[in-house]
Protein backbone atom coordinates (compact mmCIF):
# COMPACT_ATOMS: atom_id res chain seq x y z
CA UNK A 1 0.00 0.00 0.00
CA UNK A 2 1.48 3.17 -1.09
CA UNK A 3 -0.32 5.58 1.34
CA UNK A 4 0.65 4.02 4.63
CA UNK A 5 2.68 5.27 7.59
CA UNK A 6 4.64 3.40 10.47
CA UNK A 7 3.80 3.96 13.75
CA UNK A 8 5.41 2.65 16.60
CA UNK A 9 3.62 1.92 19.93
CA UNK A 10 4.30 0.42 23.36
CA UNK A 11 1.93 -1.78 24.85
CA UNK A 12 1.11 -3.68 28.42
CA UNK A 13 3.06 -7.27 28.05
CA UNK A 14 -0.22 -8.96 28.47
CA UNK A 15 -1.61 -7.36 25.78
CA UNK A 16 1.14 -8.67 23.93
CA UNK A 17 0.89 -12.14 24.97
CA UNK A 18 -2.51 -11.80 23.91
CA UNK A 19 -0.72 -10.66 20.32
CA UNK A 20 1.17 -13.65 20.32
CA UNK A 21 -1.56 -16.32 20.90
CA UNK A 22 -3.25 -14.66 18.05
CA UNK A 23 -0.40 -15.24 16.29
CA UNK A 24 0.18 -18.71 16.63
CA UNK A 25 -3.25 -19.41 16.91
CA UNK A 26 -4.28 -17.64 13.04
CA UNK A 27 -0.69 -17.29 11.50
CA UNK A 28 -1.03 -13.95 11.21
CA UNK A 29 1.69 -11.47 11.61
CA UNK A 30 1.47 -8.65 14.42
CA UNK A 31 1.26 -5.72 11.99
CA UNK A 32 -1.59 -7.21 10.89
CA UNK A 33 -3.48 -8.56 14.23
CA UNK A 34 -3.13 -4.78 15.15
CA UNK A 35 -4.18 -3.11 12.01
CA UNK A 36 -7.36 -5.37 12.03
CA UNK A 37 -7.90 -4.67 15.91
CA UNK A 38 -7.20 -0.99 15.69
CA UNK A 39 -9.75 -0.82 12.52
CA UNK A 40 -12.65 -2.11 14.69
CA UNK A 41 -11.83 0.28 17.59
CA UNK A 42 -12.09 3.22 15.36
CA UNK A 43 -15.53 1.59 13.67
CA UNK A 44 -16.89 1.15 16.84
CA UNK A 45 -15.35 4.50 17.97
CA UNK A 46 -17.36 6.23 15.07
CA UNK A 47 -20.74 3.89 15.87
CA UNK A 48 -19.96 2.21 12.12
CA UNK A 49 -19.55 -1.05 12.88
CA UNK A 50 -21.90 -3.73 11.25
CA UNK A 51 -23.28 -4.68 15.24
CA UNK A 52 -24.01 -0.92 15.55
CA UNK A 53 -25.93 -0.31 12.48
CA UNK A 54 -28.32 -3.57 12.86
CA UNK A 55 -28.74 -2.59 16.91
CA UNK A 56 -29.48 1.58 15.26
CA UNK A 57 -31.92 -0.22 12.71
CA UNK A 58 -33.97 -2.17 15.31
CA UNK A 59 -34.33 0.55 17.93
CA UNK A 60 -35.78 2.77 14.67
CA UNK A 61 -37.92 -0.18 13.73
CA UNK A 62 -38.79 -0.98 17.25
CA UNK A 63 -39.55 3.03 17.99
CA UNK A 64 -41.63 3.29 14.79
CA UNK A 65 -44.11 0.02 15.54
CA UNK A 66 -44.68 0.85 18.72
CA UNK A 67 -45.28 4.71 17.78
CA UNK A 68 -47.52 3.54 15.17
CA UNK A 69 -49.51 1.15 17.37
CA UNK A 70 -49.41 4.16 20.03
CA UNK A 71 -51.17 6.66 17.93
CA UNK A 72 -53.68 3.80 16.46
CA UNK A 73 -54.87 2.04 19.61
CA UNK A 74 -54.45 5.15 22.39
CA UNK A 75 -54.54 8.15 20.00
CA UNK A 76 -55.11 10.05 23.25
CA UNK A 77 -52.07 9.61 24.78
CA UNK A 78 -49.76 9.51 22.00
CA UNK A 79 -48.92 13.72 22.05
CA UNK A 80 -48.40 13.22 26.22
CA UNK A 81 -46.09 10.23 25.61
CA UNK A 82 -44.05 12.06 23.04
CA UNK A 83 -43.81 15.20 25.42
CA UNK A 84 -42.72 13.03 28.19
CA UNK A 85 -39.76 11.49 25.96
CA UNK A 86 -38.87 14.62 24.37
CA UNK A 87 -38.43 16.20 28.25
CA UNK A 88 -36.78 12.92 29.32
CA UNK A 89 -33.90 13.27 26.52
CA UNK A 90 -33.58 17.00 27.12
CA UNK A 91 -33.24 16.00 31.25
CA UNK A 92 -30.21 13.18 30.38
CA UNK A 93 -28.32 15.59 28.10
CA UNK A 94 -28.72 18.31 29.78
CA UNK A 95 -26.67 16.50 33.17
CA UNK A 96 -24.03 15.45 30.84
Amino acid sequence: MADEVRLTVRIPRDLANGVEKVQAARGLTPSIILRDALTLYLEAFAGSTETERRRQFSSEYLFLGIDLLIQRQFPDAHEALMAEADRRVEALYASS
